[in-house]
């Protein structure tokens, strides 16, 4: 599973929606004639029969740095988009603390990730899993791709990998998956595959 940046979405948005929404009542205030006679930075709001911008000689460069923001809007706009790419973040090494909090346990994500995959391979119709593990130790993030017979019963499959993935995370860690996803992967024919993705809120409802 590739995760999207939705938290730097959420961020440019609000910041997008702050500029606009000042921008938008700044323009409304000059319109309506409220800030008339107000002057900042050398550049005073027209009154309400003048047009709103009349440029000077103290104002030519006002077009100059409307176009080299322009630019800088630009270039944030393609990095945005480049940031769009969903992209696998796996996760740090995990460190668990001991319950009396005497010790620290350092464990590779790698390690965790074979262990889930070799457990769910042991599974009556599954012949292959492969697992991602994302977050940390206290939020785990799970991802794990299941190959199953062509004949497997999918809901009991699924069934089993979620228990399984279940108790190993929480007695390795000590807490339960905060997100686990399954995609089941069958090989009905050598040259074609049929793949379903779910999540353990699908399984539950």
């Amino acid at each position: 599973m590739r995760h999207t940046p939705g938290r730097l979405n959420r961020v440019w948005l609000t910041i997008i929606g702050i500029i606009l929404l000042v921008g938008g009542g700044l323009a409304t205030s000059i319109g309506l004639g409220l800030l008339e006679g107000v002057a900042v930075g050398g550049l005073r709001a027209p009154a309400s029969d003048q047009p709103v911008l009349v440029l000077t000689a103290r104002t030519q460069l006002l077009p100059i740095a409307l176009i080299g923001a322009g630019v800088v809007v630009g270039i944030f706009a393609v990095l945005w988009l480049l940031a769009q790419i969903p992209r696998k973040h796996g996760a740090s090494t995990l460190k668990i603390e001991d319950p009396d909090s005497r010790g620290l346990t350092v464990l590779k994500p790698t390690l965790l990730e074979g262990a889930i995959s070799d457990r769910v391979a042991e599974l009556h119709d599954v012949t292959g899993a492969r697992t991602v593990v994302r977050g940390s130790s206290r939020t785990p993030d799970i991802t794990v791709r299941v190959t199953a017979s062509a004949h497997a019963d999918i809901p009991s499959v699924l069934a089993d990998v979620e228990q399984r993935v279940t108790s190993d995370v929480r007695d390795a860690l000590g807490q339960q998956p905060a997100a686990l996803a399954i995609e089941v992967e069958i090989r009905t024919d050598p040259k074609k595959d049929t793949s379903v993705t779910f999540s353990a809120d699908a399984l539950s409802a």
